[in-house]
């Protein structure tokens, strides 16, 4: 059967594999059936007889009793028919034979096998091999009459061997198994039947591989049965009707147009879900494609299939007039690339858009390629980024100028008064504790946007931690005559915060309302406390903050443009370092403001 196996169908090689291990399956189980029977056959025989001979002491002990030996030879057919043993017999003390199964051996010597000793309660016996191999067990039980031996009762059985267990076995075999082998072959035929289509498939394409590469496909339908077969007819009707196509186009020809005809689609969809705006112009100057971002960077509510076959010229002129000049429109540079900004201003925002034009040029094509990008975040930041250079140079450049003329002064005057070298001393101290603040504000900047800036939080004393923020800000307020008022709980639990961080935010709070509110102003610190949140609020009299202004107060870098604040020195980072602290805590940092008339910045901070 699997001699020639690797030219079977896949239909057959199922059904051979299938009942290869039905038979394996078979076989095995019939080994442990028969070493099962072999075990139980062994074991019965053997207790059976041991069983069976502690009756038969008893019962000759009775007949002997009764009537002597007259009736003992019955009583040993009897048991040798009920245990199946060789033979049994009763021996007297002086070794004669007084009844044996085999009658003529009465009233001889009793031979006394030799092997291995045998022990089973008040049973002895011996497992021996006779003289034609077979193992045998030799039991023997004393006998006695009213406490006076009368010899013993002496019994032979044979030992069950494999091939009397398999004969014993063979007997019931067949009709055991008869029914696996039924259901065997029956499932046999169900696969057989399950895999006839399958076979058919096969049968064909196999026919179609050894077939030359220029000759006509020929397939044929097969009787649909289920949904492989459904599946297969469909596949020999396509095939049919490419064949019997009007237009008798070739099948690569067609494979070719739709593979070009989908990656066309997917470059469509690709360009049409960039958020930059691409557009195509013919030679003309005609827009042939337009993806839907031109239109909403242009302001335009036109679809990018209503843009199709207008001027981009006009259409870039009617929304950024100041394009005019550009040389974008330049005849004597309509052969190379170009690239213009400019600023779009409209009702909500104002943005700084990039177009950019390139030549295109093919076997077929020849045209423009335009492309729109807003920039307005990255000029921001570029603006941000000066901003911070400026403010960065001013911040360092006065405290190092300060620093460097009060410690020339020192090195080279020799008459200055004691006062005076305290005092030079004191500036050049201050300075550079101004200079050493910066520097601490930069590295937490630059620690915050990696994400290495973190809040160690521990049990804190909160009465302590005010008391520590009115010390350090009431030189602030009496060096401007501003009246500062702190309205705290009259007990405040202990709460789980960073009381260094917690400490510097509230010291910059407090210092830029100091900073910004005129003498003689107000300035309040008012704290709440209550099972579910820490909230601060600080309010001062200040100089307030606009409407326009008040969204970029928490930007890093960002000071207003009013006069009386660019009058301070600040590097408009402090304002970003608090936001970023209480947002550790779990918290939020909130500000309101009217210009002239002062702000209130609000902490909370949850304690659940």
């Amino acid at each position: 059967m699997f001699r020639n196996r690797t030219q079977l169908g896949f239909p057959r090689k199922v059904v051979a594999y299938y009942l290869l291990f039905c038979l394996l399956t078979i076989g095995w189980l019939t080994v442990g059936v028969v070493a099962t029977s072999h075990s139980v056959l062994r074991s019965r025989t053997i207790n059976g007889c041991l069983t069976r001979l502690g009756k038969t002491a008893a019962a000759i002990e009775i007949e002997h009793l009764r009537t002597g030996t007259d009736h003992l030879q019955d009583i040993l057919v009897q048991s040798k028919t009920e245990t199946r043993c060789l033979y049994s017999a009763v021996v007297g003390p002086d070794g004669t034979i007084l009844a044996h199964t085999n009658p003529q051996l009465t009233g001889t010597k009793a031979v006394e096998p030799t092997g291995s000793l045998l022990r089973w309660g008040s049973v002895t016996g011996i497992r021996y091999i006779d003289e034609h191999g077979q193992v045998r067990r030799h039991y023997r039980v004393p006998l006695k009459n009213q406490e006076t031996p009368i010899g013993s009762l002496q019994i032979t059985v044979a030992e069950p061997n494999l091939w009397s267990t398999v004969g014993e076995t063979a007997k019931i075999a067949p009709l055991a198994l008869l029914v696996p082998l039924l259901l065997v072959v029956a499932g046999a035929w169900v696969l057989s039947k399950l895999t006839t289509h399958i076979a058919s498939v096969e049968a064909q394409l196999r026919a179609v591989a050894t077939q030359p590469a220029a000759t006509e496909l020929t397939l044929k339908p097969l009787p649909a049965r289920d949904a492989a077969t459904l599946g297969w007819n469909r596949i020999v009707d396509l095939l049919e009707n490419l064949r019997h196509d009007s237009g008798r186009e070739n099948l690569d020809s067609r494979l070719s147009k739709a593979i070009a005809s989908r990656k066309q689609n997917e470059m469509a969809a690709i360009l049409e879900n960039l958020p930059d705006g691409v557009a195509v112009t013919d030679s003309e100057g005609c827009i042939t494609f337009a993806n839907r971002a031109i239109s909403v960077l242009l302001g335009s509510e036109q679809t990018d299939e209503d843009l199709t076959g207008e001027e981009m010229e006009k259409r870039l002129l009617e929304e950024m007039p100041t394009l005019t000049d550009s040389s974008l429109f330049d005849p004597q540079t309509i052969n190379r690339p170009a690239v213009s900004e400019l600023q779009r201003h409209d009702e909500e925002s104002n943005r700084v858009l990039r177009v950019a034009r390139q030549p295109l040029r093919g076997e077929q094509i020849e045209g423009q390629v335009w492309s729109l990008r807003d920039i307005t975040q990255q000029k921001l930041a570029e603006q941000m980024r000066d901003q911070f250079i400026d403010t960065a140079t001013h911040e360092l450049r006065t405290p190092l100028s300060n620093i460097k003329a009060y410690a020339e002064t020192l090195a080279t005057c020799d008459s200055i008064e004691i006062e005076e070298q305290k005092e030079f001393c004191n500036i050049i101290n201050s300075e550079t504790t101004r200079l050493a603040r910066f520097v601490d504000d930069l590295l937490s900047i630059s620690s915050m946007e990696v994400g290495s800036l973190s809040a160690e939080r521990q049990k804190v004393e909160t009465t302590r931690l005010f008391s520590e923020v009115e010390a350090k800000v009431l030189p602030l307020m009496e060096q401007k005559n501003i009246s500062f008022e702190p309205r705290l709980p009259q007990k405040m639990p202990d709460l789980q915060l960073d009381k260094e961080k917690m400490v510097a935010v509230l010291v910059n709070l407090l210092g830029n309302a100091a900073k910004y509110t005129p003498e003689g102003g107000n300035v309040a610190m008012k704290v709440k406390i209550d099972d579910e949140q820490l909230q601060i609020a600080i309010e001062d009299s200040g100089v307030g903050i606009s409407a326009e202004e008040l969204p970029k107060v928490f930007d890093k870098f960002f000071r207003s443009a009013d006069e009386r604040v660019q009058a301070e020195t600040g590097t408009g980072l402090g304002l970003s370092l608090a936001r970023e602290v209480i947002r550790m805590h779990g918290g939020e940092l909130t500000v309101e403001s009217q210009l002239d008339v002062g702000s209130t910045f609000t902490v909370t901070i949850p304690l659940v």
